[in-house]
């Protein structure tokens, strides 16, 4: 008796228009049982349209469902291996502090020239590092430091508020900045947010000669270590 209650529960659902998956699911029966009760009733037009139409907006809902669960998987996935990459490099020793300074004066500093000891760089926790190696490993003071901002020439309007960003930054007064450097060179690049945008900052060492061979003469030890 129960499977003809259902059977008749099934006809009727398919006759309204319902997918034999959606029969099933309600009834707690398998598909196939399903198809073959209803497999004598003819849906209308206007209702396969409507299951069709179904269809595709549920495929459209998977299809976002499963973005975001891959979305969410490569965020934590980034998540752990910021959290990896971090807890490998722990705390750094002084003799760590020297070397990571050295490799980043390699490639930023000053090498060529009269002699100077300057680095420059646009990013701003960079410019921190290489601040807290020149005082740390040489004991050179803030005093010793001499700054100077370099930004295109259409910024021109945010030239106080590019020399405060970097003074903030760095905790250098702006008496100890020198000359902005515009650069008249008209640039392709469009920043999404322009006015986050501070240029470069090029950090130089008062009397650095000396400084300068010893900081070369590191580089050179970085290189028999190659």
């Amino acid at each position: 008796m129960a499977k003809i209650l259902e059977r008749e529960k099934a006809r009727v659902l398919r006759r309204q228009g319902e997918s034999i998956k959606v029969i099933a699911r309600n009834l707690g029966l398998g598909p196939s049982t399903i198809s073959y009760w209803c497999k004598d009733i003819v849906l209308t037009s206007k209702q396969i349209e409507r299951l069709q139409e179904r269809q595709r907006r549920a495929g459209s809902k998977a299809i976002l469902k499963y973005a975001e669960l891959k979305r969410n998987a490569r965020i934590e996935k980034e998540k752990d291996l910021l959290r990896l990459g971090k807890g490998e490099v722990g705390k750094l020793s002084r003799r760590d502090v020297f070397l990571v300074g050295l490799a980043l004066y390699w490639g930023e500093g000053y090498k060529s020239g009269n002699g100077e000891v300057g680095f420059t760089n646009s990013n701003a926790e960079m410019i921190l590092f290489i601040l807290h190696w020149f005082r740390e490993i040489f004991g050179i003071r803030n005093q010793d430091f001499i700054l100077r901002v370099s930004v295109n020439e259409q910024h021109r309007e945010r030239i106080k508020l590019i020399e405060r960003f970097w003074s903030d930054k760095t905790g250098i007064p702006l008496l100890q900045f020198s000359k902005i450097s515009l650069i008249k060179v008209k640039t392709k690049k469009i920043y999404a947010n322009a006015e986050n945008h501070y240029g470069t900052l090029r950090v130089k060492v008062r009397r650095g000669t000396d400084l300068r061979r010893r900081i070369l003469g590191g580089i050179e030890g970085l290189k028999y270590n190659a």
